[in-house]
């Protein structure tokens, strides 16, 4: 079984057919066998649509996660610039040098495809006229892939390429949902009110807030909290049954001031979602990065079903999270590969039809009785709960 998260190291090319008055050119994009390599670039983030160029010719050491940093001030917001370019970008984890990327906020016609003007060897899309920006690599967009000529198990046992070993990036982690006992919600804090003092009496407090913005945190009890403690902000998912309760992170606070019997000042340092006032805390778990190294095949690794999945989309999609009951007891880790699939079965007349692979998904949040995986690569549209999983292959 074979994922599409970037095992193929072809991509087919296509030819556009653009007004009559323009000539027809076709670019071929033969990607690299393997990712771009970093740069010693650096550029500082701009936000402004105004400046903004409308693309961005993929550089070496480019990644989605680098281009939404500089050119939208945020790197989280990186799915806004792989969702105008599914045409061009076939695996948000992989994008290659010479691709012409649309860029969010300005229109292009026809990203990747190089259009003849009266000049010779002009031959660059129409643009806004502002010069792209250089982008420092500051690492993968969620996972970095080592080169197929790695050293040690390289497929399965039934010959399908196995993915090299995955890095969590911290982000993805913090973000990611998990599912927590009795004991860690019970000890949890929660936020209570605004800090913001209001000039015009309102008939309504503010109850929503944005990065940077500081509100009250009280933790209860007899805890009281230290300037610069981190604490995750989440709201509440489901309950799953014999597993436990899904929490849904939304920020990331800092605490600015503290003191005995009374609230918290708290600052909003990252936000995933919406930040509002009731949501609850616990502290910040300290994420320890896994190696990147070879996964080791696992042959009847331990299975589960999905029992939820991220925004409970009717059907899943790459970057989706969704949460499985194996978790530590399994031996489960950060990084490990799962394989979303359907399951053998038997038609009416007999015939036997094998198991198939819906999807590849790797491990970015482990507790003891269950996982959080997020989706990276995909062959069938068929990623909903109930679908079978399997652990395929492991971290060292």
């Amino acid at each position: 079984m074979t994922s599409q998260s970037s095992r193929s190291p072809h991509r087919t090319s296509s030819s556009h057919a653009l007004w009559s008055s323009l000539a027809l050119a076709l670019v071929l994009f033969a990607p690299a066998g393997v990712r771009a390599q970093q740069s010693d670039s650096a550029a500082t983030a701009r936000t402004d649509t105004t400046a903004r160029p409308s693309t961005h010719q993929v550089k070496n050491g480019d990644t989605l996660w680098d281009l939404a940093r500089i050119y939208l001030g945020d790197p989280f917001l990186w799915p806004e610039i792989y969702r105008l370019n599914t045409d061009v970008v076939e695996d948000p984890h992989w994008i290659y040098p010479g691709e012409m990327l649309r860029l969010p906020g300005a229109t292009l016609a026809e990203p990747g495809i190089a259009v003849a003007s009266n000049t010779p060897d002009q031959g660059e899309p129409a643009d806004t006229g502002v010069t792209e920006m250089e982008v420092a690599s500051s690492g993968p967009t969620l996972f970095h892939r080592l080169p197929t000529h790695r050293v040690g198990a390289s497929t399965l046992q039934d010959g399908s390429p196995l993915d090299p070993g995955p890095a969590v990036r911290p982000g993805e982690y913090y973000a990611a949902p998990f599912v927590i006992g009795d004991r860690e919600r019970k000890r949890s804090g929660s936020l209570v009110a605004s800090t913001e003092i209001a000039g015009i009496a309102s008939a309504r407090e503010r109850s929503v807030f944005q990065h940077e913005e500081r509100v009250y945190m009280n933790l209860g009890g007899s805890t009281t909290p230290s300037v610069g403690d981190h604490y995750l902000v989440y709201r509440d998912g489901p309950d799953l049954p014999g597993v436990g309760q899904v929490v849904v992170p939304t920020g990331v606070v800092v605490v600015e001031a503290a003191g005995r019997d009374e609230a918290a000042t708290v600052r909003i340092v990252k936000q995933f979602e919406s930040v509002e006032i009731g949501q609850r805390v616990m502290p910040l778990d300290e994420f320890v990065p896994p190696k990147r190294v070879a996964l080791t095949p696992v042959d009847l690794g331990p299975s589960a079903k999905i029992l939820w999945i991220h925004e409970e989309p009717e059907l899943a999609s790459l970057q989706s999270y969704f949460i499985v009951a194996v978790g530590a007891r399994e031996g489960v880790k950060l990084g490990d590969e799962f394989h979303v699939y359907r399951e053998r079965k038997k038609l009416e007349d007999g015939v036997r039809i094998p198991a198939e692979q819906i999807a590849v998904a790797h491990v970015v949040r482990v507790t003891d009785r269950s996982a959080t995986l997020v989706v990276t690569g995909q062959r069938h549209p068929a990623i909903r709960e109930g679908a079978r999983t399997q652990l395929a292959a492991r971290m060292p």
